[in-house]
């Protein structure tokens, strides 16, 4: 039903009392899809003879008959995708639903009666998933008739009770297991403000002396003239210490040296009219005189990107880093990444293999957001199947969608360079480019079940007849998708025998496909 036909509220009463209803609803659809993630786990169970485990952390299990069932290592993908999930998402959803059905049982009764929101029992199941079974039970007994009010801080205080007195020497051994996990961590996803994060988990005196030592810094900092906040001087403190030698000056109140060229890889995209600065900035210009989307092109500010994060940054800011006098700056050459580059041999060079991720930015899987420079690189068509080690060939896949790819009955076709076409085991499709990912399974191509919630009266709803070469079809579809204008007019039939010829059949098993040419006016595939 379009919004724009519901029925206005009268008052703000109304209102308030349809988004309430609206809730109910939406809170008896999320536990539906919680309880039906646990039966897609049931008819998927776990092959004995697989070498890849379903995802999750290890419960320890006290009971050796009392085991978690075991479900195969590729289900959860399928069911992700069909719910509008990233896979790892609707692994997580899978793996709360058992934790609750089988270790949980008081907290899951209540969420199948509907008396328990869904993401209320998963974050009960979260904190209780790897702990032992008498520590679940513990929890479950305490919190299931509190669960829809119970906070996170009350259910972290419950595990503590439960592991110190029912299992003081797993507490302890945690406690050491922390200490091998301590990190400091910068975060692949960079601002377009150029500000990044970085995570650090350090014993606690380690930490506490660090903290005092950027405040410290900070204060000087002031002292010699910095008028920022003190967040701000804090956040200055920490490219202080990436050199030494300033930072020890500072502290230590004698000359600061002359600062260093730190090394550090930044690659970042940008066109010939930025490199000649034939563009406008718009770092210091009034508003008023800023580019619309209406004025022309060569009149709006020049933007790049960075390749770690794909974000967009302005050329203002590239111009201020590399006006530093700690920036060392090497200029390699440039890339077109108009050029078709093909090998001979299995063996992926490294210059295809960075054109490749150039494309695709991430795992070009749907909704997986893993950076492609830390993708494996897939032959589309089998190199020992006739498949060529070229960039029209090749896809950024993590090794996990690769295995599915490879192992578990998934397909892909690629549309243009960075897009793609995903065919799941269960006959469903979906469009993946820079921009995301789109459903565009066809009517009629898997099985429709919505009727399982209906009564024994209602009848199948009209549509098309499954067949197997809709090719128009879903051109059409995937043409929509990407945002552009349809080629196909409103009152198009599309052939039922619509299937590929004998070319594109006889191009697709050997690889002999097109080449996959970037468009040169497009802008940085963001």
């Amino acid at each position: 039903m379009d919004l724009l036909d519901h029925p206005t509220c009268e008052t703000a009463d109304a209102v308030l009392a349809d988004a309430a209803a609206q809730r109910r609803v939406a809170d008896d659809a999320e536990r539906r899809i919680l309880v039906r993630a646990t039966q897609w786990a049931d008819a998927h169970p776990a092959d004995p003879e697989s070498v890849f485990p379903f995802p999750g952390p290890v419960t320890k299990q006290t009971d050796p008959d009392d085991l978690m069932p075991q479900v195969d290592w590729d289900a959860a993908a399928e069911f992700a995708l069909a719910v509008g999930m990233a896979p790892n998402a609707g692994e997580a959803l899978m793996r709360d639903g058992l934790e609750l059905r089988h270790r949980c049982p008081l907290t899951w009764d209540r969420v199948v009666r509907g008396n328990l929101a869904a993401w209320r029992a998963r974050r009960i199941a979260q904190a209780t998933m790897g702990r032992p079974d008498e520590v679940a039970a513990h929890v479950d007994e305490h919190v299931a008739h509190v669960g829809h009010r119970v906070g996170i801080l009350k259910l972290e205080k419950l595990i503590d009770e439960a592991m110190i007195v029912l299992f003081p020497e797993e507490r302890e051994a945690e406690r050491t297991a922390a200490l091998d996990a301590r990190q400091v961590r910068l975060l692949e996803q960079i601002s377009a403000n150029g500000v990044a994060t970085i995570i650090i988990e350090a014993d606690l005196k380690d930490a506490l002396d660090f903290n005092d030592t950027i405040t410290r810094l900070a204060g000087l900092l002031k002292d010699a003239g910095c008028e920022e906040s003190l967040d701000v001087r804090r956040a200055l403190a920490v490219g202080v210490l990436a050199d030494p030698a300033r930072a020890l000056a500072l502290l230590e109140g004698t000359e600061p040296p002359k600062p260093t060229r730190k090394r550090a890889t930044l690659v970042v995209h940008i066109s010939q009219d930025a490199v000649t600065a034939t563009c406008t900035c718009a770092d210091s210009r009034p508003t008023a005189s800023r580019p619309s989307a209406s004025q022309p092109a060569d009149a709006r500010p020049v933007v790049a990107r960075l390749e770690r994060g794909a974000r967009p940054v302005s050329v203002a800011m590239i111009r201020d880093w590399l006006g530093r006098e700690d920036t060392a700056l090497t200029v390699l050459p440039v890339i077109d990444d108009r050029e078709h580059q093909a090998v001979d041999r299995y063996e992926i060079p490294d210059r295809i293999r960075q054109q490749v991720a150039r494309f695709t930015i991430t795992c070009s899987f749907p909704f997986c957001e893993r950076p492609a420079t830390a993708c494996d690189c897939d032959h589309n068509v089998p190199f020992g199947k006739g498949g060529r080690t070229c960039t029209c060939n090749l896809a950024a896949t993590c090794r996990r969608h690769h295995r599915l790819k490879t192992f578990g009955g998934w397909s892909y076709t690629i549309i243009d360079a960075g897009a793609h076409l995903w065919r799941s085991p269960g006959g469903r499709h979906y469009f993946r480019d820079a921009l995301g990912t789109v459903d565009v399974t066809l009517p009629g191509e898997v099985e429709d079940h919505t009727g399982c919630f209906h009564d024994e009266n209602s009848t199948e709803r009209d549509r098309p007849p499954p067949r197997p070469g809709r090719w128009r079809e879903r051109e059409a579809q995937v043409t929509y998708a990407r945002g552009t204008p349809c080629f196909a007019p409103d009152d198009w039939e599309p052939d039922p025998n619509d299937l590929i010829d004998e070319t594109e059949l006889l191009e697709a098993s050997t690889g002999r496909h097109r080449q996959v040419q970037p468009d040169p006016d497009a802008p940085p595939p963001f």
